[in-house]
């Protein structure tokens, strides 16, 4: 059995596909492309495909990373021509042999945050702000559990990185990167309301877009990669 990892985009109209509606479009495109699928067991089998982290509907992403089971190793030029709809392509691929899930090992995201607010905002010391933001004593917001119950949430230990890179009139560009994955996650939107409500100006948010850049694993010297390069001997 052989694992393929890719590297796709999800821009334009194909951001507002749900993860579920993605997983069937990727079926569907590999199918139609012949592609040696490997498939579970049951009565109701489907193709060995997992995501490092489902994107939010309305999130765009630059690179997005699967992986998919084959039952015979493919030209890695014939998987790069695969043509999908306006807004996903294959960028990149390569076959791995993997023991644990790429969700697995997921620890943080990167992400640009582009922010419109009601009034002009171009004279605040945004860059001061943040660091106040940063070196608060706590910062928690409500977040619901699996359990459907609301539950505080401090969001500063799960902010590894978050800069400001462009503030205009009333539009801000940030950059984040948030702790993402199975030991707890920050969403990018709540981190913007957080940080305006610490200044009180969460009111004056007009929309938020967000685009994810980068999935990333901490290897063993604690430092943050592309999980797209993610051995087996992390």
């Amino acid at each position: 059995m052989l694992t393929l990892r890719l590297v796709y985009t999800k821009e334009n109209y194909m951001k507002f596909l749900s993860h579920l509606e993605l997983m069937k479009l990727f079926e569907r495109i590999f199918r139609f492309h012949q592609l040696p699928l490997k498939y579970s067991e049951g009565f109701n089998p489907i193709p060995k495909m997992t995501f490092a982290a489902p994107l939010s509907v309305g999130y765009s992403s630059l690179r997005e990373v699967m992986e998919v089971q084959l039952s015979e190793q493919l030209p890695l030029e014939r998987v790069l021509a695969i043509q999908f709809p306006s807004g996903i392509k294959i960028i990149d691929a390569s076959y791995v042999n993997t023991k644990k899930s790429l969700m697995a090992h997921l620890s943080h995201a990167e992400y640009l945050i582009k922010v419109d607010m009601k009034k002009n905002i171009e004279q605040l010391p945004l860059k001061e702000w943040i660091e106040k933001f940063l070196n608060a004593e706590t910062v928690t917001i409500e977040k619901k559990g699996k359990n459907g119950k609301m539950r505080s949430l401090e969001i500063l230990p799960l902010i590894n990185r978050y800069e400001i890179v462009y503030q205009g009139e009333t539009e801000t560009i940030f950059r984040a990167v948030l702790q993402s994955g199975s030991q707890g996650s920050l969403n990018p939107e709540a981190l913007i309301e957080a940080f305006f409500g610490f200044y009180q100006m969460a009111h004056e948010i007009q929309t938020i877009q967000v685009e994810r850049r980068l999935l990333l694993f901490t290897d063993s010297d604690g430092q943050l990669k592309d999980i797209f390069s993610l051995k087996d001997d992390v």
